[in-house]
């Protein structure tokens, strides 16, 4: 095979610099439409029920998990990751313009239509974007650099866009609550085209081609699922595993209901989505300089008891702060967001790593698979009951709940197996 490095490769040049910086944009994107945050808080700015704020985010990973499972097989040619890489971006940016341009003037069974197809094409792009980034990175960046590359994206990205907001936070204004945070959408909508545009230039090389991987035939999704059960449940570490997984549910879909509980309090608030997103992308940010250093220094497994905690002790102080009155100053619960933010991503960080060191290579598809699938619906139903107390009850309660199911999450994270030297 032809050494697709001793020519002027992607990794060296033009290549390399569009590849980065099309990831950082995506990245940047991706905190100003945020499932988790911005789009339940631009949701319930436009008064519509509460009870589908909380099932946007899982409607997301839905849909990315059936990309993921049912694209994966016709990512095989380089122009096809390309394209999976760029088309979904365009496509992103495209139907969230259409949410800036047309939310306020829909009713309301319209608007949840809406947001929740929103979602759903979300995920999907998402899923796709995953499985063609995957592709390219693995071609056209030495491994040596891939590491590299992806921290420095989230932490450049983080840092951006802290200051995107910060400087365009007064662009945009009007009467409705929707139309004084409108402004992060639209530079969500702009990170994500420019985002498409940039992975556009990149050319890959001919002998690129040869490098990925042959076309196989992809098993059926339920045959995946019954084989990572089978498989899975032979090892005791795996069944341990999966339950604290189902339980890590409680800290990675947690942010959609302090959405809705600090649209409450600060919907009328000027700048408090601007606010809200600069804590979690700072939260992001810590994130990625923490968990990486923990996890190459020490383990990955208290990077997900860590995560737990601190997700656990954002939601007390949600609880303590609403209970003495200082929730009614948005950078307390902009703090709030910071460490639930940290906290989740310490949780996604530590069991993706975890399972990867725990898993063989050839049984990992599968278990990652049952995980997934398990996460993904054990999240619906989560998300429903959420929904429906923070509709018919109030948006507090969740919260509590929320903190006793973190709680029971650290536990099962410390008592996990060590992770294989």
């Amino acid at each position: 095979m032809a050494d697709t490095y001793s020519q002027k490769q992607p990794s060296e040049g033009r290549n390399y610099f569009l590849i980065f910086w099309s990831g950082a944009l995506a990245t940047i994107g991706g905190q100003l439409i945020n499932p988790n945050l911005v789009l339940p808080f631009l949701y319930l700015a436009l008064g519509a029920p509460t009870f589908f704020a909380g099932m946007l985010l899982p409607f997301v990973t839905g849909s990315r998990l059936i990309a993921e499972i049912f694209v994966s097989p016709f990512i095989n040619r380089a122009t096809r990751a390309k394209l999976a890489v760029y088309a979904p971006n365009l496509l992103t940016a495209a139907v969230l313009a259409a949410v800036a341009l047309f939310a306020t003037k829909l009713p309301s069974v319209l608007i949840v239509l809406l947001f929740l197809t929103t979602a759903m094409v979300l995920g999907l792009c998402q899923g796709i974007t995953s499985l063609g980034t995957s592709q390219i990175y693995g071609i056209s960046v030495p491994k040596a650099k891939r590491n590299r590359m992806v921290f420095a994206q989230a932490t450049i990205s983080g840092i951006l866009a802290i200051i995107v907001v910060l400087v365009t936070r007064d662009l945009l204004s009007g009467d409705q609550p929707m139309q004084r945070h409108i402004v992060v959408l639209w530079c969500g909508v702009i990170a994500m085209f420019a985002a498409g545009v940039a992975f556009a230039g990149v050319r890959l090389l001919e002998e690129e081609q040869a490098l990925l991987p042959e076309p196989k035939k992809k098993p059926k999704p339920m045959a995946e699922l019954a084989t990572g059960f089978k498989t899975g449940m032979t090892y005791p570490w795996y069944r341990k595993f999966l339950i604290a997984r189902l339980i890590f549910v409680s800290v990675e879909l947690a942010m959609p209901f302090y959405t809705i509980h600090a649209a409450t309090l600060h919907m009328g608030t000027k700048h408090s989505l601007s606010y809200f997103v600069i804590g979690a992308s700072l939260g992001m940010v810590i994130g990625s300089l923490l968990w990486g250093w923990l996890s190459n220094r020490v383990s990955v497994k208290p990077v997900m008891w860590l995560g737990c905690m601190i997700a656990a002790i954002s939601a007390l102080m949600a609880l303590a702060f609403t209970f003495f009155g200082y929730a009614q100053n948005v950078w307390i619960y902009a703090l709030v967001i910071l460490l639930l933010s940290l906290g989740g991503n310490g949780v996604i960080y530590g069991r993706y790593l975890y399972l990867i060191q725990m898993s063989v290579e050839k049984e990992r598809p599968y278990l990652v698979a049952l995980g997934d699938v398990s996460a993904g619906l054990v999240g619906i139903v989560f998300a429903a009951i959420l929904g429906a107390v923070a509709h018919l009850h109030d948006p507090i309660t969740p919260i509590f709940a929320l903190f006793v199911l973190n709680l029971i999450a650290l536990v099962y994270a410390l008592r996990l197996p060590p992770v294989k030297s």
